[in-house]
């Protein structure tokens, strides 16, 4: 899965299509649109999606419930993909025809339609890539851990290569044993998480990190400033002494008052280890991740700390 996660979205509404693509390449994704079922069928053919978004009506308000014809030409063309139907015209003989031959979720066009979007599509994205992912062999990793880096550093738009670096980090955190479930672009009504991995495990260094070690990935070119570490650090505290390290990453780098407040304003048992351009080479470079993740442990507990 290269990269960004691709989309394809088969709807014959011009005015949907608009917003798709404008909230969808917001979040980073690749999206493509096939506006009638023989498009979508060539398009279904000529590519690897993650997800298909697909129209229940493809002819129009009037028109027959097209789009449900399509469901499993879609299994058969793209078998890994999650397909979600999307429909101003729900009833429940429809949804239930589409859960039965194998869609993944459901989506209507209202009032929440692009609030639910972004979530759904998040949730498809998550489970398409726990499943592609894991399922790849150690050479598959590493060939997708060299794609994935060689592409952070060569996009340009911005918003892709944010979703880039956080899928790079997911993939460098799931090589090291222990380290679970890694899941990006976590929201709730204060705070948006860039990645979350759930920690089980039972190495001496981490066994005492809690439950949850929580990244901030910022693609910026610039170095990155000591408010946004005092707001990653705000979130560490906010779950209930859960989460006690955090990974700050910067392919930008930091500033020298980002790395003061590292200094003084650490308190308790939280640690944030500061991911620098060398330290992201280090960790894609690396045959023993675990290794160089602790390396990293050491420098931000004792070194940094001028011991």
């Amino acid at each position: 899965m290269k990269a960004t996660g691709k989309v394809l979205i088969i709807d014959d509404n011009l005015a949907f299509l608009k917003q798709y693509e404008d909230r969808l390449g917001d979040e980073g994704y690749v999206v493509e649109a096939a506006r009638d079922r023989t498009t979508a069928l060539n398009k279904l053919d000529s590519g690897l999606w993650d997800v298909v978004l697909l129209d229940q009506k493809l002819e129009g308000p009037g028109g027959t419930d097209s789009g449900l014809e399509l469901i499993a030409e879609i299994a058969r063309r793209a078998p890994s993909a999650k397909t979600i139907l999307v429909t101003a015209y729900a009833t429940t003989p429809a949804i239930q025809r589409a859960f039965r031959e194998g869609v993944y979720d459901y989506l209507q066009k209202d009032e929440f339609f692009t609030a639910l979007l972004v979530a759904k599509l998040r949730n498809a994205m998550e489970v398409v890539r726990a499943q592609r992912f894991g399922g790849l062999t150690h050479a598959e990793s590493e060939a997708e851990i060299a794609d994935t880096w060689s592409a952070v550093q060569t996009e340009a738009d911005s918003n892709r290569k944010g979703t880039l670096l956080e899928n790079l980090i997911v993939l460098l955190l799931q090589t090291i044993p222990g380290f679970r479930n890694a899941s990006t672009r976590r929201k709730n009504e204060i705070e948006e998480i860039d990645v979350v991995v759930r920690n089980e495990s039972t190495d001496p260094i981490w066994i005492n990190e809690g439950s949850y070690i929580l990244v901030e990935c910022k693609h910026w070119s610039k170095p990155v400033g000591a408010s946004e570490l005092r707001n990653f650090l705000g979130k560490l505290e906010r779950k209930y002494d859960r989460c006690k390290l955090g990974l700050f990453v910067a392919p930008g780098g930091f500033t020298e008052p980002l790395k003061s407040v590292l200094l003084t304003e650490m308190k308790g048992n939280k640690v944030i280890l500061l991911i620098a351009p060398g330290d992201l080479v280090a960790l894609v470079a690396s045959k023993d991740r675990n290794e160089t993740l602790k390396q990293f442990h050491q420098r931000s507990v004792i070194e940094m700390n001028g011991h």
